[in-house]
């Protein structure tokens, strides 16, 4: 049985959501509702700071990562427990020699995702009119499209 997790992690206040490079480990920020958009889909990323490019998935942070790990853990032990309680019910209804005791597990604590509010520029993308935020020294970076890879 496939379970799906789904989460909302807040963004700046721009409404913009942190990224990681997997590749150089330079993090930076795009559109929530531009990522999203279900009418331009994309499957693979582009870094602003290196150019290399992966899947999407690829890109999320270590926190975003943290927090699904956090909540798959959480969906186990809330299964655990409630097999083990059945089985203990089961086990001591029975008027027999064995008895059983358990301790459920305790739940990992879960933190809100929310993105600070940092001083990156944001750059739109000639090319795709897509929108991101970096953080840009004029002369010393050279960008690219997080989504189309073009050279900004």
């Amino acid at each position: 049985m496939d379970e799906i997790f789904r989460f909302t992690i807040q963004g700046d206040n721009e409404g913009y959501v942190t990224f990681e490079c997997p590749f150089c480990g330079s993090e930076f920020k795009l559109q929530a509702g531009e990522y999203q958009d279900s009418e331009r889909p994309f499957d693979d990323l582009f870094c602003p700071y290196c150019g290399l490019t992966k899947n999407k998935n690829s890109f999320l942070s270590s926190d975003i990562i943290e927090k699904a790990q956090a909540l798959a853990q959480n969906y186990i032990i809330e299964k655990l427990n409630k097999a083990f309680g059945k089985m203990q019910r089961s086990i001591n209804q029975n008027n027999s020699v064995i008895k059983m005791r358990y301790k459920p597990l305790k739940k990992i604590n879960v933190k809100e995702l929310k993105d600070k509010d940092t001083s990156e520029c944001i750059f739109e993308c000639d090319c795709c009119q897509r929108h991101f935020k970096v953080l840009y020294y004029a002369g010393v970076s050279k960008i690219f499209c997080s989504y189309c890879g073009v050279d900004i």
